[in-house]
């Protein structure tokens, strides 16, 4: 009997490998071992034609920047000695970081 085993981070054969968008030896780094480019490999080209702007572009898009707002002021009211956790009562959290802004 076998097992499956899945790997993270696999590509499906018909797209292209993040090191070959860009060929260019001054482009972005490529990182064989986490498999990771976080610039962009084509910066010249226009925005809306990529379809690949870097891993970068990924971790900065829908709510991550509400949520990093979020965390630090979750760090600052636990300083001043509120016991806020974003984790264990996410409602609280929240309503009480929409007030402080």
């Amino acid at each position: 009997m076998q097992t499956r085993v899945s790997v993270r981070n696999l590509r499906i054969r018909e797209d292209t490998a993040k090191y070959l968008r860009n060929l260019d030896v001054k482009s972005a780094y490529y990182d064989p071992k986490t498999r990771s480019m976080r610039s962009n490999p084509n910066p010249e080209t226009n925005p809306a034609e990529l379809d690949y702007a870097g891993d970068n572009f990924i971790r900065y898009t829908g709510d991550t920047r509400n949520v990093a707002s979020q965390q630090l002021y979750e760090f600052e009211a636990y300083q001043r000695g509120q016991n806020v956790h974003m984790l264990g009562m996410p409602t609280q959290a929240e309503k009480l970081h929409d007030a402080f802004k």
